[in-house]
């Protein structure tokens, strides 16, 4: 029996039964009242398109796609559609390493330098002392962020050694051994399920995790996928509406930590065998004690995501509650995309929503799983409580366009000419552990170049020499320097780090 995790006080580690709870009884024509209060959020502006899931016990019992894949073509969501799901990734890649730990392939208390030998981390850490149950349990105690989470989600500059001379770089985090969430020691993880490929651990997942279920849509390559599939991201604009922007992944920025495409469907594929403790549809298609592992509380965390409050985290999975049901989950955002998995062990209930909008998409994702979940659980007085709900959605999208608006009228406010022309800025710099940045004069102004990452500059402070890009999913700061005697920028600072000008 899948061991429950409702947050009733307890030694940590322990498992601790939940009470009882009925079957839910589903009574009335649920599916047309999911699919219209999707259609609802999508006709109402909060996302341009929307793809859900429902599963009940071991099986996807419902699936639907709503608005628009692409607003620039008016190409349509659809139960084929595919949408990034970025952190969602982790409980897929956790969920590998688990299979190969139940086979005896890995040892989760073994430290991670018996799969990787030459990683080192910087003094007072030891690499010897971090295990691979520290990287599940995100307990590792090493700072998250820099060169290696740069490069691996934003950049795709790097190669399987680049990264283990980067990790010697890398301190103690500020949370020591607790539980800090992150990306890093996913993408540990990743080089763990493959140290002879830094992106081998791709075929590691297909082969442990979706091949079996038949997740036939996933994939962590976009290259291989069809472009008349994808949903593509949108940004809300100062007039209320979606728009396309680039797409900022490619193949080499797919990562262990964040680095799927996958249909609704496919992910609940993911979720029934999760909540049905590794059955998919009457098949047991991994272990038990495997799958349970990764529900169990190994590590407490209290914070609150909307509407849930989150008491610990298992392996790749939050644990939280909502309205005091245990929902088993895993989210994941990215510029233009939000992912909601998650579901409710005791009712055997499970829920994928995914949207190609950034914003107010994001808050609408996790209003329509907790519709499905009310619905389905034939919560009293509904109709009110989620007609009340979506007007607080509503207002919340409002007051977030009027900041947009606001924000964007301060940055128009203070572009004014450079005390340089443009050509004075293009070039290529260098910086050992963020990589090559290449700056160029367009039609448009300056754009910048790392790797795949792309940005056009916008001016930030002309007096100070300092442009403002999006390379990362929001907005940074560069600055300039100019020596007394040259007429080009000698080096330029990002991220705290100085880039020195190079030859082209």
């Amino acid at each position: 029996m899948l061991r429950r995790l409702l947050w009733i006080g307890g030694l940590l580690g322990t498992v601790i039964p939940a009470p009882a709870l009925a079957q839910a009884t589903i009574g009335g024509d649920w599916r047309s009242d999911v699919d219209r209060f999707a259609l609802r959020l999508v006709e109402a502006g909060l996302t341009p398109g929307m793809g859900i899931a429902v599963t009940r016990g071991d099986s996807v019992v419902h699936v639907g796609g709503f608005g628009v894949a692409d607003a620039g073509s008016g190409r349509a969501v659809d139960e084929e559609t595919l949408f990034y799901i970025a952190s969602s990734t982790k409980a897929l890649t956790a969920t590998a390493v688990v299979l190969r730990a139940h086979r005896g392939e890995l040892e989760l208390d073994a430290p991670v330098t018996r799969y990787l030998p030459e990683l080192r981390l910087r003094a007072p850490l030891d690499a010897d002392s971090v295990t691979i149950r520290d990287l599940l349990t995100m307990t590792h105690g090493i700072a998250d962020g820099g060169p290696v989470v740069f490069r691996t989600a934003y950049t795709g500059d790097f190669t399987g050694g680049l990264l283990v001379d980067l990790m010697a770089g890398y301190g103690p985090s500020e949370s020591g051994g607790a539980f800090a969430y992150g990306n890093l020691g996913y993408n540990i993880l990743g080089w763990v399920l493959d140290p002879a490929d830094p992106h081998g651990w791709k075929n590691v997942v297909e082969r442990e995790v979706l091949d079996p279920l038949g997740m036939e849509a996933t994939s962590a390559r976009l290259s291989g996928l069809d472009p008349d599939r994808l949903a593509m991201p949108h940004e809300i604009d100062p007039g209320a509406t979606f728009r396309r922007i680039p797409l900022a992944k490619s193949d080499e920025t797919l990562h262990a930590a964040g680095g799927h495409f996958a249909t609704p469907r496919d992910l609940a594929r993911f979720v029934a065998a999760h909540a049905s403790e590794g059955v998919l549809e009457g098949q047991r298609v991994f272990p038990r004690d495997a799958i349970e592992s990764t529900h169990e509380r190994h590590v407490e965390q209290d914070r609150t995501f909307g509407p849930f409050h989150r008491f610990g985290w298992g392996f790749g999975w939050d644990l939280g509650t909502y309205e005091g049901r245990t929902v088993v989950h895993r989210f994941g955002s990215f510029s233009g995309y939000r992912s909601h998995m998650s579901f409710m062990p005791e009712p055997g209930i499970g829920v994928v929503v995914l949207v190609n909008g950034g914003g107010p998409a994001s808050p609408a994702a996790d209003l329509m799983a907790t519709y499905v979940y009310d619905r389905l659980l034939e919560k009293p007085g509904l109709e009110e409580e989620y007609a009340a709900r979506f007007a607080e959605l509503q207002a919340q999208f409002a007051s977030g366009v009027e900041r947009l608006a606001k924000q964007l009228a301060e940055r128009a406010a203070r572009s004014a000419p450079l005390s340089h022309p443009w050509e004075a800025f293009a070039g290529a710099y260098e910086n050992p552990k963020l990589g090559r940045m290449e700056w160029r004069v367009s039609d448009e102004g300056l754009e910048v170049q790392v790797g795949v990452a792309r940005s056009r500059a916008e001016i930030f402070d002309p007096a100070e020499d300092k442009l403002r890009i999006e390379i990362t999913g929001g907005g940074e700061v560069v600055d300039f320097e100019f020596t007394a005697d040259a007429g080009a920028a000698s080096s330029v600072e990002y991220r705290g780090e100085r880039f020195v000008r190079v030859e082209s």
